[in-house]
């Protein structure tokens, strides 16, 4: 395990736009205001195959950050989140950078990096990275990152970006929309197989198709933590 604290910087590299995702990008659509923590193992932000803490839903839904942060403030305080960060406002559109401070701990295990922000406008989407490891073989990770895949909380049903609300009874959990049959996407593109995903059940796998690309093949921007 590591010793003392390291500082990082959360770079999020938002990419979305008719150019980017030309068959499926809603006019104005741009991204909630982002959210990241660094936590231990005994928090979970959200990840794949899980339940959406009402936080995570509230995220993915309306885009308000409000409750996931009154969650991240009540497992700071009982060690487990070390410290967290998010702005204030929505971004002007999406396509943006967003830098956020974060503060890793080695001592409360608090050494794997969350985040979350909204697809606006969308039924229950969101992107983010989950549960990536800043502690290997002792040492401090310099730099990591990925892509940022497209994810729904499993709270709404709807199915295009301006669908009406339709909540999911019972709620599902948290998977990928990383394909093309989504009509989201448009029309017409199958999924054949999966990326991988990287560390302690860390990620931003989603599923692709050999040949011909789509919106589906296409990430939202990258993610990345620098000491």
């Amino acid at each position: 395990m590591c010793s003392g604290k390291q500082a990082y910087q959360v770079t999020l590299k938002l990419n979305w736009s008719g150019a980017t995702h030309p068959r499926s990008y809603p006019e104005g659509g741009h991204f909630s205001p982002p959210t990241a923590a660094i936590h231990s193992s005994r928090y979970q932000m959200w990840a794949p195959g899980s339940f959406a803490s009402q936080g995570i839903q509230n995220v993915a839904e309306t885009g308000d950050p409000a409750v996931l942060r009154e969650e991240l403030g009540a497992y700071e305080a009982a060690r487990h989140v070390a410290s967290w960060d998010g702005t204030g406002a929505p971004t002007e559109s999406g396509v943006v950078t967003v830098k956020l401070n974060v503060t890793a701990d080695g001592a409360a295990g608090a050494v794997y990096a969350s985040g979350a922000t909204m697809l606006f406008p969308s039924p229950d989407w969101f992107t983010g990275f989950y549960n990536v490891r800043l502690c290997r073989y002792g040492r401090w990770v310099g730099r990591t990152g990925g892509k940022l895949r497209f994810w729904d909380s499993g709270t709404d049903s709807g199915r295009e970006h301006l669908s009406e609300d339709e909540a999911t009874e019972p709620p599902t959990t948290i998977f990928s929309l990383q394909n093309g049959r989504f009509p989201a996407f448009g029309r017409g593109w199958a999924t054949t197989r999966s990326a991988p995903c990287r560390g302690r059940g860390s990620g931003w796998g989603g599923l692709g198709r050999r040949g011909v690309v789509g919106d589906g093949r296409v990430a939202f921007g990258t993610h990345s933590l620098s000491a």
